[in-house]
């Protein structure tokens, strides 16, 4: 493929308004271009009519995990193997482990897909969420939902033809503008893709969890800094210098395909 083609793709899509919100805004100043949606997340719903309406282009972020304290997600199955004691999705990788059963698992996952489906989405990419995808039996389940699905789902197992893969989120947020621009300075030809986890500064952000959390970064710091620097008229301008366009899988013909595994 001749030139460079970015992808830009926003993870947790429907987490949460603030986060949803987030999203759409980045799509609306053209630094985002694609999503991935939380089926069993509590704005999911209003997620897919912004993004139908908008035309921003949605994968399904498989979820098998609820990380936060205050909004806890239960699975759309019965899947007593993959709810906590308040009878939510399991909060960590570790947990769920330890206590989900193959075909619970399976199932949840399909009815994920349907769901989606099922609310008019056109999906392009299917990604997972906190590092299922590499979770033995868990990615095994994962590539057969796919697999046995009879809708025009692409099967998670199977991996997008990127050149490279690089996570805004995983930068130090008091550089990450700058990072970014690099990381684009750097580009090669091909087709690449930088994850990020943009959202927008609302109450319900910081009601995630508790400043005190091991998990505060993620809900607050990281996904505030994630939209500010793809906003940075600097990374625009990168890419215009540097002649890098910015694309989608859908838009690339590649629907039909897997994503590589983001960070969160």
């Amino acid at each position: 493929m001749v030139g460079k083609s970015l992808i830009i793709q926003a993870d947790d899509f429907g987490a949460c308004e603030a986060i949803t919100d987030g999203i759409m805004a980045a799509f609306a100043d053209g630094v985002v271009t694609q999503a991935s949606v939380i089926m069993p997340a509590s704005d999911s719903a209003r997620a897919i009519r912004l993004a139908l309406q908008a035309g921003l282009p949605l994968g399904v972020h498989l979820a098998l995990m609820c990380e936060w304290e205050s909004v806890r997600w239960p699975p759309l199955t019965p899947a007593p193997s993959l709810r906590g004691a308040d009878g939510a999705l399991w909060a960590g990788l570790d947990e769920l482990l330890a206590h989900a059963g193959a075909q619970d698992v399976l199932s949840e996952l399909r009815a994920q897909l349907a769901a989606a489906i099922g609310a008019g989405v056109p999906i392009t990419h299917v990604d997972s969420h906190i590092g299922v995808f590499s979770s033995g039996v868990l990615a095994e389940a994962i590539v057969e939902a796919g697999v046995a699905s009879r809708d025009p789902v692409p099967p998670p197992g199977r991996s997008l033809p990127l050149d490279s893969i690089w996570h805004l989120s995983l930068q130090e947020p008091a550089a990450k503008a700058e990072a970014l621009v690099r990381h684009v300075e750097r580009l090669g030809s091909g087709v690449h893709m930088i994850v990020g986890h943009p959202a927008l500064d609302r109450p319900e952000l910081r009601q995630l969890c508790s400043p005190a959390s091991r998990r505060w970064r993620w809900a607050v710091d990281i996904r505030l800094s994630d939209l500010a620097a793809l906003r940075d008229p600097r990374f625009r301008r990168a890419c215009e210098t540097t002649g890098v366009t910015l694309t989608s899988v859908g838009a690339l013909g590649w629907a039909g395909h897997g994503v590589a595994e983001g960070a969160g």
